[in-house]
């Protein structure tokens, strides 16, 4: 399915299968909302016995559904002053930023916050967000029973698309599971854009829930900000998305070997031609088609698969000027961090 449209025949198990071919031993199967944490344990459970690579998962809520704490008539407020926000934006683009065109946005804006600062304190806002939490909560304690689910996530905050989800919604809900995750005693995978200062802030106000081990996925910041997360006790996990600029491919050499995690975020984030490291990248084993001319043993054009994570380690290895024998070195730390991490088996054979 690409972007709600059925395109070719359900390829999953070919996807695992050139996954465990490249070498793959476990993939994180990330959710980004309680119905899609729900559907991916009961997906796990059903391939367990036949899918060649071990298969985890998370649970959590990716900061642009943060809605999805609210009621519903809060949720219906919310998006009609984000509609208006995002409708005065466009007139000040079309109008060069015309007098009245930007008080009108600063209008909305304000209206748009007042409204967050009011919703968010009421009791049923309150009662609903609680609802969901344990929800999730039950969602977790299903998926740790069996060693299904080994994270809370992908939560976190992001500033670069608040017309899916404003600021101070994404934070209400950021900071419930931040407390979800020091209740239940696992780890946290982390999302961040545009959004450092507050991410920051967010994880001080609980570090109990940062002490159950925390990782930060597809890292594009700068020097600065790696520091400041490394010295959270947060890991970083590096993909396609980190290294397309020349400052990510600087800044991802830096991670510390031992703080170092190896991603794709698939179906996203894979490296493309614009991409600075691309030149760096080995050609795949697997012809590569578009998706409408899908066939049997090829992979699909533009759609990252988790087999694609020999191309990060390439890249990545490239940044930190290693020759191709130092990739297992890369390879073996991260996949070390991982399994510390998320606390998963060692061995395979007590998957």
């Amino acid at each position: 399915v690409h972007r709600g449209k059925t395109v070719h025949p359900d390829d999953l198990q070919d996807v695992l299968a050139r996954a465990a071919e490249a070498g793959v031993e476990r993939c994180l199967v990330t959710a980004g909302s309680l119905e899609e944490a729900c559907a991916a344990i009961k997906m796990i459970r059903e391939l367990r016995a036949t899918s060649p690579v071990a298969l985890y998962s998370t649970v959590g809520v990716h900061p642009t559904r943060s809605l999805n704490f609210l009621p519903k008539a809060a949720r219906s407020e919310l998006m009609m002053l984000m509609a208006d926000v995002s409708a005065a934006e466009e007139a000040v683009d079309k109008s060069d930023a015309a007098a009245d065109a930007v008080d009108k946005m600063q209008a909305a804006i304000t209206a748009l916050t007042a409204a967050q600062e009011h919703l968010l304190g009421t009791a049923e806002v309150v009662a609903a967000a609680a609802s969901h939490v344990q929800a999730l909560r039950e969602a977790i304690r299903d998926g740790v029973s069996d060693g299904t689910v080994v994270a809370v996530g992908e939560c976190g905050l992001d500033y670069a698309r608040l017309f899916f989800s404003p600021a101070a919604v994404q934070r209400f809900a950021f900071d419930a599971q931040l407390k979800l995750a020091a209740e239940v005693h696992l780890p946290l995978f982390l999302h961040s854009r545009d959004a450092s200062s507050d991410m920051e802030s967010a994880c001080r106000c609980y570090p109990e829930a940062l002490a159950e081990g925390a990782v930060i996925h597809s890292f594009d910041g700068d020097e600065a900000t790696l520091e400041t997360l490394l010295k959270l006790g947060i890991d970083i996990g590096l993909n396609g998305c980190s290294l397309r600029t020349q400052q990510g491919f600087e800044v991802a050499a830096k991670v510390p070997l031992d703080r170092l995690h190896l991603e794709t975020d698939a179906p996203w984030c894979g490296i493309k031609p614009s991409h600075v490291g691309v030149k760096h990248m080995r050609k795949s084993k697997w012809e590569e088609v578009k998706k409408e001319k899908w066939q049997q043993g090829c992979r699909v054009k533009d759609r990252n698969e988790p087999a694609q994570i020999e191309h990060v380690l390439q890249v990545l290895n490239a940044a930190r000027g290693g020759t191709p024998s130092d990739e297992a070195i890369i390879a073996d730390a991260a996949l070390a961090n991982s399994v510390r991490v998320f606390r998963l088996p060692f061995t395979l054979d007590s998957a």
